[in-house]
């Protein structure tokens, strides 16, 4: 929807004008899955999908949302936040109000707001549609009540209000990539120390295909905090060997040769796949700035194999993809994107294939799974910014 129409949807629903509007996108991670949260890296960017709201200041402390892809509304007071199972959607607004509480007992004089979101992040597909709705939301806040706050911070409150609020036990790289993505660049993080930088990735004649499978996974429900939790429990008998050792992350390629067969099997192939991931991650820095794209292709690939085999997160949905998509010529990269058991692939080939590439999923996976899938071409964009309304 433009602009114009939604300032005019606002005005209708609460019967005033908004005075800023605030966009953030979603995200694909080209390489380095379940990393993050161990400590590890990651290479995502932002994508041209965003989620939109439009806000006002209120005098009182009462938050109102309306939500026009549910075409529900919901409130609360910034004064008495619970979780609701009535209107999950709004629990990423009071997962984050939640904890703007920290930056009121400092003084900050925060109050309430009228909202109306416009979700353009697919929901349940790895996009990261979450971290778009929680950045959006504390960016609202922030333009609204000009609060005096760090990127960093704000990725960091962000992040607190979807582990502790909202109840997935998300890393670090979502949020991230939504606020401080940039034009036809990658973001390459150090999950550890928070340090980034920034990885051209607009390669000749060669683009990024999404394919959303439509198989939808609840995050929060999911095996995703197993795998932490599996993820946890590597470092901690691994410990007993490499007494330094803090995360997956300081665990070597030659120290899980060493002494992963200390480990339970299970347990083994999951820090296998975070210790090699991060390895392949570098590598696809390199790759991509000396721009060898058929060697990053290749690293896409070595981690789909990794996340079906070593992590198992993969699914048979997404593996047909990845295999018909092989298939095609011009296709360099398949893999599964975003924490995995449903959601989506994402493909890296060249221009002239992603026609090509379209009609034979659509003739493949429609005829064995009954299944009509979605394509987003995507391109590295932005991250989240606000702007003044004038009406």
């Amino acid at each position: 929807m433009k602009n114009a129409d939604l300032i005019k949807v606002f005005s209708e629903t609460y019967d005033r004008y908004p005075s800023v509007i605030v966009k953030a996108p979603g995200r694909v991670n080209l390489i380095g899955e379940h990393t993050d949260y161990n400590e590890g890296f990651v290479l995502p960017i932002a994508i041209d999908r965003y989620t939109t709201m439009l806000v006002s200041g209120r005098e009182d402390k009462m938050v109102r949302l309306y939500d026009l892809k549910y075409k529900e509304s919901d409130e609360f007071n910034l004064d008495s936040i619970e979780h609701t199972e009535l209107h999950r959607w709004s629990n990423y607004q009071r997962g984050i109000a939640k904890v703007l509480k920290v930056l009121m007992d400092k003084g900050y004089k925060i109050g309430g707001m009228d909202a109306m979101i416009y979700g353009g992040v697919p929901e349940g597909a790895g996009l990261s549609s979450s971290a778009s709705v929680e950045i959006a939301t504390l960016l609202s806040f922030k333009k609204l009540y000009e609060i005096d706050i760090e990127p960093l911070e704000i990725i960091k409150l962000a992040r607190k209000a979807e582990n502790e609020f909202v109840g997935v036990e998300c890393g670090i790289m979502d949020q991230f990539a939504s606020l401080l993505s940039k034009e036809e660049y990658a973001l390459f993080i150090d999950c550890r120390t928070l340090d980034y930088r920034y990885v051209r990735v607009s390669l000749p004649r060669c683009a990024f295909l999404v394919c959303n499978s439509m198989v939808k996974r609840e995050l929060a429900a999911s095996a995703y905090n197993a795998r932490r939790r599996e993820c946890k429990e590597a470092v901690e008998t691994m410990k007993k060997y490499l007494s330094h050792i803090d995360s997956l992350r300081d665990i070597t390629i030659k120290d899980i040769k060493k002494f992963g067969s200390y480990l339970p099997q299970e347990t083994r192939k999951r820090a296998e796949h975070v210790i090699y991931e991060n390895e392949r991650v570098k590598k696809a820095v390199e790759e991509l700035e000396y721009g060898d794209t058929e060697a990053f292709g290749d690293l896409m690939n070595q981690s789909h194999r990794s996340l079906k085999e070593l992590y198992e997160v993969s699914s048979e949905e997404l593996d047909l993809l990845v295999d018909t998509g092989k298939s095609v010529k011009g296709v360099l990269g398949a893999r599964l994107t975003g924490a995995g058991f449903g959601g989506c692939v994402l493909f890296f080939l060249k221009e002239s294939s992603i026609e090509p590439l379209k009609e034979k999923i659509l003739e493949v996976y429609q005829e064995k799974t009954g299944i009509t899938p979605q394509f987003y071409k995507v391109i590295p964009s932005r991250g989240a910014f606000s702007e003044q309304i004038s009406v």
